[in-house]
């Protein structure tokens, strides 16, 4: 979402968030706020509909252990006992795109986007085997979950700063970011997860062949999103790949630019396809 970010507005809001018969209540500037089911259909376009597949307890979920879930997602089972927070390592290609969606796109601002929490598990698993998801109360249990812990990260600004103004709340003093470029990947994350970026995008390490144009490996079909949320995903990787060839394209001109200057960059010994040159 993009739009105008108020930190302080945003830091109160959370601060005062209380819940109240399940609905998110918060006071700012002597303005009682209201995040209900209306409000998420009206500005962020979000209907409340759907199972609540990231709770454990859910008719979603009615069947299935957190173990069960936990192996036939990663296929890793070793490390249940081990570690309440999962890592990528057994992972499949089309996992870890989901998961590093949820971490950092939906579910964003945690101390470690690469670390899975139980409920990305259930998520993910909601994902895969296409069980329809109630994404208003995923979103409103983050921003609860934030809320309680006093988190020094603190997601939805733009969303909170549109609910704020809509609602009543003074804004035209306070200090604003404006915010108009989309959450975010970072690249090493990408990298994180086997990613590695070529001249005709994002692929992962095995589809490469050296010497040869990058092409992905004859397993992959066609993806043609149907629903909003696929499609939402399919356009956050493509601004994604053209911030990316934006960049590359202004290190570029940088380069020739210096060496026309007689201003050394020290590119000749470097490997070009390491990942620490971006």
């Amino acid at each position: 979402m993009k739009g105008h970010c108020y930190l302080d507005l945003v830091e109160v809001f959370y601060k005062n968030l209380r819940i109240v018969n399940g609905v998110i209540h918060s006071r700012i500037k002597g303005v009682n706020i209201t995040i209900n089911d209306n409000v998420w259909l009206d500005i962020a376009g979000m209907k409340a509909e759907g199972f609540d597949s990231h709770i454990r307890d859910s008719d979603s979920n009615i069947w299935l252990t957190k173990r069960a879930i936990y192996i036939n997602c990663l296929s890793y089972p070793g490390r249940y006992r081990v570690d309440k927070q999962y890592r990528h390592d057994g992972l499949n290609k089309e996992e870890k795109m989901i998961v590093h969606v949820l971490t950092w796109l939906l579910l964003p601002e945690r101390l470690n986007e690469d670390i899975m929490s139980t409920e990305d598990v259930f998520l993910l698993n909601a994902i895969k085997i296409r069980i329809p998801t109630n994404w208003v109360v995923v979103l409103k249990d983050r921003m609860i979950a934030v809320g309680h812990k006093y988190a020094h990260k603190l997601p939805y600004g733009v969303f909170i700063s549109q609910v704020l103004i809509l609602q009543g709340v003074y804004v035209s003093q306070e200090v604003r970011l404006v915010c108009n470029k989309s959450q975010k990947i970072g690249i090493l994350s990408l990298f994180s997860i086997g990613l590695e970026r070529t001249v005709n995008g994002w692929f992962f390490r095995d589809e490469i062949i050296v010497g040869s144009t990058p092409t992905p490996t004859a397993d992959h079909t066609t993806f043609i999103p149907q629903t909003d949320f696929e499609k939402y995903v399919v356009d956050q990787f493509r601004k994604k790949s053209e911030r990316d060839e934006r960049v590359e394209d202004t290190l570029f001109r940088w380069e020739k630019k210096g060496n026309k200057n007689g201003i050394g960059f020290e590119t000749e010994d470097s490997n070009d396809e390491s990942p620490d040159e971006d």
